[in-house]
């Protein structure tokens, strides 16, 4: 892994690890009354929850001082990161605390940050959230601080597929995570599927997070059959033809970015279909479907290539 970050989690479990970072900062550590304050939807009640906060500045360990509150329950009154690195005069410290005890049980995360230290500022701050699943997966969660200048190939595990989530801040560097490239100027978070291939990292970047969920056989993939009907009209077969279901699909059929007709399936099942029949006026040429698996949000834009009209389709 990274130099610099540390593994804090690194097992098979029935769960998935989900990456939840707050709003983009900085936050100026100028006085106690001026705190830090957000909220993160974690959605089903996670069996463990990591918080990572960062900070970057030019004060000295011992000069900084802070309380962190989660959900009004005080985690830390001291400030003790367990990871530190200097990048061009400036220090930056990861502080890393379990805080399963004060989310268990509900669906949102509140956190606040009270600090004091006169040129040192909250840089990002974060969730690492496990919540259960109906299958097992390898979950490797790594937590820290690293410079990257140039290039770095990070390692994921070849066999099946993986589910990679990254957060940092970039200064024009970019990531590469299969077939998708993405260039990060500041605060970054991204999730990407990676079926084969590596996660590419070039340029100026530092990061703060790394989680990798690995699972067995093939990864879901929504597939789209588009049959014409009478005018305006198309008849839809959407179906999975990964080894794992996938939640709360969306469909919306585009003419440029105006959304013209749209369909909500609550799951699709390894191998099921679902048909539809959904309005298409003139100029819709492209589908986008937005699905959730193991927590993640994926999207994808299918254009429309009408399969020719037969005697079957118009049942």
């Amino acid at each position: 892994m990274l130099p610099g970050l540390e593994s804090y989690i690194d097992e098979e479990r029935s769960e998935y690890a989900l990456l939840a970072v707050g709003p983009q900062y900085p936050h100026v550590c100028t006085s106690f009354d001026y705190p830090a304050r957000y909220t993160v939807d974690i959605g089903e009640s996670p069996e463990k929850s990591l918080l990572f906060v960062v900070l970057r500045g030019r004060n000295r360990v011992e000069d900084i001082s802070w309380r962190v509150y989660v959900n009004e329950v005080k985690v830390s009154r001291v400030f003790k990161p367990q990871h530190s690195l200097v990048v061009r005069g400036d220090a930056h410290y990861v502080y890393v605390v379990d805080v399963s005890p004060a989310i268990r049980g509900v669906k949102t995360a509140e956190v606040v940050i009270k600090c004091h230290a006169s040129d040192t500022q909250i840089e990002s701050t974060g969730f690492v959230l496990l919540s259960p699943e109906e299958f097992k997966s390898k979950v490797s969660v790594y937590i820290g601080i690293s410079r990257i200048e140039s290039n770095y190939e990070l390692r994921v595990p070849s066999q099946g597929f993986s589910v990679v989530s990254i957060a940092g801040r970039g200064e024009g560097g970019a990531v590469s995570i299969g077939s998708s490239i993405r260039k990060f100027n500041g605060l970054f978070e991204l999730s990407e599927l990676l079926s084969g291939g590596s996660v590419s990292i070039g340029g100026l970047i530092n990061l703060y997070a790394v989680v990798i969920n690995t699972y067995a056989g093939r990864p879901p993939e929504v597939v789209l059959d588009i049959h014409p009907l009478e005018v305006e009209r198309v008849k839809l077969t959407i179906s999975n033809s990964g080894d794992y279901s996938i939640k709360n699909t969306e469909l919306r059929l585009l003419r440029g970015t105006q959304t013209i007709s749209k369909l909500t399936i609550k799951s699709i099942k390894p191998r099921e279909e679902t048909s539809i029949v959904l309005d298409r006026r003139p100029g819709a040429t492209m589908a986008k479907v937005t699905y959730e698996f193991s927590g993640h949000i994926f999207t994808k834009t299918i254009p429309l290539e009408l399969t020719e009209k037969s005697p079957q389709s118009t049942q």
